[in-house]
């Protein structure tokens, strides 16, 4: 998932399982993170505050911190990709 403020960028990877299909993989909610997530842009919940920071970053390096709820970090989401696939039996 890519996550956008300005020219800024961050990403973070979600593992999913169980039977997930079709929309329901695309379906992510910061309301349901806990900021425990693999990710590039030091993503971090702040329980007692319930509220996350992160440091995105520009093509030449250049950082800028964002702080807000979970709603505004769900409108800074602008890509989702599946990048692998595997099946359990």
């Amino acid at each position: 998932m890519t996550l956008q403020q300005w020219q800024y960028v961050g990403h973070i990877w979600i593992n999913m399982g169980g039977n997930c299909y079709g929309k329901a993989l695309l379906d992510f909610d910061f309301e349901c993170e806990d900021g425990e997530s693999e990710n590039d842009c030091e993503l971090k919940y702040h329980e007692n505050e319930e509220w996350f920071t992160a440091v995105l970053k520009d093509q030449d390096g250049n950082s800028c911190r964002v702080d807000g709820s979970a709603a505004d970090f769900n409108d800074m989401i602008v890509a989702v990709e599946i990048v692998s696939y595997e099946e359990k039996r």
